[in-house]
């Protein structure tokens, strides 16, 4: 098979998404000398793209424009001819039309479940183009079986056509440490003990609760203990950094993004991660963090169960106070810091991104059959 994967979201913002491009391509090279599988990566920039990926088997073309509108519906198609390709992977909208089948990858639908939460970032033309996608394609894959069941019934496709091909973790990269790694707390100006958080700053993500429930556990422990928040600015994010500056100061650190390989020093120094999320498709912090041996808070929500299982410490998102009890907790009981550390990284590596190559690949196959 010539198989074609759009991943222009290599070139944008860090997410999770941008993470399953990389490293699931990253896989499917590994994968295609055996296979026999030829792979044609198309992005906005494709050495930058390149460098990214550092992947042998590949084949690089450039998209464009960047405007989607002429993209989608006339450059795609076209490229996606030209380059006899055998099927086209996109990520969330596809082409309106395409002389190949199409599959489709639609992390979550949160957007059409949970819309309060989307206010104002999701446009009534790209909810309508992702539904166009998902009912057109050959095959849809998700992240989750959370994902999966909204995605059959908010969009009434056939069960049959949606898989589960869920993300993966690099236990190279993300693992026990042992000991701190040099330069990080310098890098970001990291003195002292820190709890952590990271995902882009969007109400998602419900971090003003988090701020606050910090706060009250902050002022019953000793220590100087800090609230650390690692991920980008997204929309409805000036109240976020507003209760940041109601509160004590110096005990609340936003770094902004933070390349990708930082975030295993930063699982590793972090006393624990919080990942309070209001709604989730999946939620890769949690999974690093297992991986990184780091204790995890979450809620839960979405998905989040079905990553965490019994490795993470569970705590209601909307209620500060059981949010603010579960930060003391999981940074004073010995026992339960000493359960989740042994716990993360066994629970973390039944999450790996060659299966989930081998899956997408076979999802390939069915495509084009």
């Amino acid at each position: 098979m010539r198989i074609g994967i759009d991943a222009h979201h290599i070139n944008g913002k860090p997410q999770g998404s941008r993470t399953y491009l990389l490293e699931l391509i990253k896989a499917l090279s590994r994968l295609s000398p055996l296979s026999s599988d030829e792979l044609v990566v198309y992005s906005f920039r494709p050495e930058e793209t390149a460098a990214c990926l550092k992947a042998k088997h590949l084949e690089h073309r450039r998209v464009f424009p960047g405007s989607a509108r002429i993209r989608l519906p006339f450059v795609v198609p076209a490229l996606a001819l030209r380059d006899r390709l055998s099927v086209l992977h996109s990520q969330y909208v596809a082409p309106p039309f395409s002389f190949v089948p199409d599959v489709v990858t639609i992390h979550d639908i949160l957007f059409e479940t949970h819309p309060a939460l989307f206010e104002g970032a999701f446009s009534e033309r790209s909810v309508a183009l992702i539904r166009r996608a998902a009912r057109r394609a050959a095959i849809v894959l998700t992240v989750s079986e959370f994902s999966r069941r909204a995605l059959v019934a908010r969009y009434q496709l056939p069960p049959e056509k949606v898989i589960v091909t869920p993300n993966g973790v690099d236990r190279e990269a993300f693992r026990p440490m042992g000991t701190e790694p040099p330069g990080i707390r310098e890098r970001y100006r990291l003195d002292g003990p820190f709890v952590l958080a990271v995902g882009r700053i969007e109400p998602r993500k419900n971090l003003l609760r988090l701020i606050r429930a910090f706060s009250r556990a902050r002022e019953r422990l000793s220590g100087g203990i800090r609230l650390v928040i690692a991920g980008q600015e997204d929309f409805r994010s000036r109240e976020v950094f507003q209760e940041a500056a109601r509160q004590a100061e110096g005990s609340v650190t936003f770094l902004g993004a933070v390349p990708d390989p930082d975030l295993p020093a930063l699982y590793n120094l972090a006393e624990a991660l919080t990942y309070p999320s209001l709604a989730e498709g999946f939620g890769i912090p949690v999974l690093e963090a297992m991986a990184c041996g780091t204790p995890v808070l979450a809620s839960p929500r979405g998905a989040l169960p079905e990553v965490g299982g019994d490795a993470v410490l569970w705590v209601e998102p909307e209620d500060e106070e059981a949010l603010a009890s579960g930060i003391e907790r999981i940074l004073t009981d010995s026992e339960l810091r000493g359960r989740l550390r042994a716990a993360g990284p066994s629970r973390a590596a039944r999450f790996d991104w060659n299966e989930t190559a081998k899956g997408t690949l076979e999802a390939y196959r069915r495509a084009s059959s």
